[in-house]
């Protein structure tokens, strides 16, 4: 720890550095550029843009406390099966791209919230009453339904249901099975024979109601065999749920959604620019305001180069960055006015006052943004997805804050001040203005 500290009391010119230092955040820039267009060709769009933005479709798959923190997981993905692949009534098939989903509500009214995208080429009308209907249709088939667990013991199938098997269900199971035994039997090479016939070896278990047996005379077993006697065997249960329709994310709302978020961005630059303008000067100011310009590139640019959706969650973590960088550069540009009253710097150049400046406040900035990092990455690994989402631009941020507050806006600084004293701004030949310190250390000299 003492060697970092001797490291960062030593002068480390970053300021003399900049044209490297600059040189790093374009050539992000400029690689997202290049992966947004490449984006733009193959998938259509530069960025991967939530609902909030592009539109879209909401749906709740409601299941009550069957839903738990165990089978979460397992829902979600029968979910993206069915939506990955919906066929309408007339036959069409259409691929669903899903936005985000989310648990919501407790005890009965425990749903999956999901969100996804119009699909494209289809018009609004096609959406609304063909390929919706077919969403909810084929999420009552396939998610409210009974699974059964499969257990293979020798030459007998256990299936074990979480509901008790009525006489007319173990009807329905033997019709499905017999069926389902010809397409395994063709398609799978199962080796499925039966003693009598297929419909006779499916019976209720004598000593548990939940468990129905299928005895064979032959089977070759195997894992992809019990995954498609689990799929084909399942029941419909009427009280596993329902699946609702929900709100249309229409043009519209996305459209003002987004000058929403541009202008909230603009108004707090604009604030930002003229309070620190008021406070300390226009110069650092505008510094400032390159550094805030620049964390929002970078963070807009790592969502371009992973493909990471942007939506409201984004804006608001936009926004906390956009907080967290102005005040680490507040507190560089505080070190930099004392510096400059101070009659012990009154012979430093720009570029001198603000590298004493960095150094000074450098542990300061390096610690904050150390704790905050790992806060947040412990929120980006034990937290949900939907908390995921929002810690990764988070910490892009708290990196690119870091970066701008200590080499973007000093240097800035330092070359406003250059070109100020060229036109006549006469900055640093004034008379500094000391401080109380200074004031009674020259009058005990006196």
């Amino acid at each position: 720890m003492k060697k970092l500290d001797n490291l960062l009391e030593k002068d480390l010119h970053i300021v003399e550095k900049r044209k490297i230092l600059f040189a790093i955040p374009l050539a992000i820039i400029v690689v997202a550029i290049v992966t947004a267009i490449i984006f733009n060709f193959t998938l259509g769009s530069p960025f991967n843009l939530g609902t909030d933005f592009t539109g879209g479709y909401s749906i709740d798959v409601k299941l009550g406390n069957r839903l738990t923190d165990d089978n979460y997981n397992s829902y979600c993905r029968r979910i993206e099966d069915v939506l990955s692949t919906v066929t309408t009534e007339d036959g069409k098939e259409y691929s669903v791209r899903i936005d985000n989903m989310q648990r919501q509500g407790s005890g009965d009214s425990t749903a999956i919230h999901v969100k996804y995208h119009a699909v494209k080429g289809v018009s609004e009308a096609e959406m609304i009453d063909v390929i919706n209907p077919a969403i909810k249709s084929e999420l009552e088939d396939e998610i409210l339904m009974l699974i059964p667990a499969v257990a293979t013991a020798d030459k007998t199938v256990t299936l074990t249901y979480n509901e008790i098997i009525s006489a007319p269900t173990l009807a329905d199971l033997k019709n499905t099975f017999v069926k389902l035994a010809e397409t395994l039997n063709a398609d799978n090479n199962a080796g499925m024979t039966f003693d009598g016939d297929a419909a006779d070896s499916v019976k209720l278990d004598e000593n548990d109601s939940h468990k129905v047996v299928i005895s064979f005379a032959t089977i070759n077993a195997s894992s992809e065999l019990d995954a498609a006697l689990a799929s084909g065997m399942k029941i419909s249960d009427k009280y596993a749920g329902s699946v609702t329709q929900g709100d249309l994310i229409g043009a519209t709302v996305s459209t003002e959604l987004l000058f929403n978020a541009v202008l909230a961005v603009s108004l707090a630059l604009i604030f930002m620019l003229c309070y620190i303008g008021i406070r300390f000067q226009l110069s650092s100011g505008l510094a400032c305001i390159i550094a805030l310009l620049h964390d929002i590139l970078i963070m807009f640019s790592f969502m371009a180069i992973c493909r990471i959706e942007i939506n409201s969650t984004f804006i608001a973590a936009l926004i906390t960055i956009l907080g967290y960088s102005i005040n680490n550069s507040i507190i560089i540009f505080d070190r930099v006015r004392e510096n400059m009253r101070s009659v012990f710097n009154a012979n430093m150049s720009a570029e001198d006052i603000a590298n004493k400046s960095i150094r000074e406040t450098l542990l300061r900035s390096i610690n904050t943004t150390i704790t905050t990092l790992l806060m947040i990455l412990m929120v980006a690994i034990i937290g949900v997805p939907d908390i995921r989402i929002f810690a990764f631009p988070i910490i892009i941020g708290l990196l690119a804050g870091t970066f701008s507050s200590i080499c973007i806006a000093p240097s800035f600084w330092a070359l406003f001040q250059r070109v100020g004293k060229k036109s006549g701004d006469r900055t640093f030949n004034k008379k500094p203005l000391k401080t109380k310190t200074e004031k009674g250390e020259t009058e005990a000299r006196a």
